[in-house]
């Protein structure tokens, strides 16, 4: 057990942490969008850019947050494994942001502006995903325990499954995009081109399913895509780059998240066939998306090739948001089982 005077501490705030934690990880998300504009727009760097500060800002946040949730086991607070298991995932993420950050700042001094796909960003990536999937699974178990915020959580929660998206988003790009420095943006071969918008248009249909799935409320979706939204025009206007015609027709990306609320129900025995249709049409919502992921692929050139391309995307999304829900699901209900007890 630990001090009574950190556990008294530990268990005031306890029902905070995670809603926290799931903020904290879109902020620092914003600041890894950021980060990547900040790169292609050729900004001279060192590791002590604007973006780096709010990212790291961020993954200090989550540390601390994640890290008292991860406490509270010693703390005299129940969890369940259903909880535990999830909190020590996004706990052990956030402990291996921290290491990357070192990581890229070494890499920094030793070889000076970095390029995309470095071991510092692939490590930083895969740890933001890492974390964001922990603190997801973690608010599901923590929603079904009655000294939990309802409001609060929920809201909390679909931001966790905008940040789940964002961080896959960014690991797709360290890992697939030709490079920071590279003077043409655009992925050879043509199969190569399709893999590639077909992988990124996964990042929206996960976003608004998993929103979807765990949180089990009406409108938790269309938040998810809200705060999607909202990051995307923040990262815009701090590179200078936010027109008023950007901003007028950006509540288009809205659609994913309503469609989503309205025709799709967890629960409901026809749901598999839903879900597939759905994700199929929100997977073409990355036609929308535009940017550097449109010059890496010019889906504009064979149309109907990326139309099947981001179906295939949104699909293989949308069963992965419905098949984590599912293991959560079982570790929750593995949890309510009594213990057998010897004869």
């Amino acid at each position: 057990m630990l001090p009574p005077a950190l556990t008294r501490l530990l268990t005031r705030f306890a029902p905070w942490y995670l809603p926290v934690a799931a903020f904290a990880s879109f902020v620092q998300l914003v600041g890894g969008g950021w980060d990547i504009q900040w790169h292609l727009a050729h900004v001279p760097e060192v590791f002590w850019t604007p973006p780096h500060v709010v990212l790291y800002s961020g993954a200090s946040v989550v540390i601390a947050a994640t890290g008292a949730a991860f406490l509270l086991r010693w703390a005299g607070v129940a969890q369940p494994r259903s909880v535990r298991l999830p909190i020590t995932l996004a706990f052990s993420g956030a402990l291996l942001q921290v290491v990357a950050g070192g990581f890229d700042q070494a890499w920094h001094a030793a070889f000076g502006a970095d390029d995309a796909l470095s071991p510092p960003h692939v490590l930083l990536t895969s740890a933001l995903l890492l974390a964001a999937i922990g603190i997801l699974v973690a608010l599901l178990g923590m929603r079904r325990q009655e000294a939990y915020p309802r409001t609060v959580t929920w809201v909390a929660h679909a931001v966790a499954a905008a940040s789940v998206g964002w961080s896959l988003w960014g690991l797709l790009f360290v890992t697939l995009s030709p490079g920071f420095n590279a003077t043409n943006l655009l992925v050879e071969s043509f199969g190569w081109r399709l893999f590639v918008g077909a992988a990124f248009s996964m990042t929206t249909p996960l976003i608004v399913f998993s929103a979807a799935r765990f949180v089990r409320r009406r409108g938790a979706a269309t938040v998810a895509a809200g705060t999607q939204l909202v990051g995307t025009l923040a990262i815009t206007a701090l590179m200078g780059e936010l027109s008023p015609l950007t901003a007028a027709l950006s509540p288009i990306f809205l659609i994913p998240g309503i469609l989503v609320d309205l025709a799709y129900r967890p629960s409901s025995p026809n749901v598999p066939y839903v879900a597939i249709v759905l994700g199929a049409i929100v997977g073409q919502f990355a036609f929308l998306m535009g940017g550097v992921v449109d010059a890496m692929t010019e889906p504009w050139s064979v149309p109907g090739a990326f139309v099947l391309a981001y179906a295939a995307g949104g699909v293989a999304a949308t069963l992965v948001a419905i098949g984590l829900g599912d293991l959560a699901d079982g570790l929750a209900a593995k949890d309510m089982r009594p213990s057998a007890t010897a004869a």
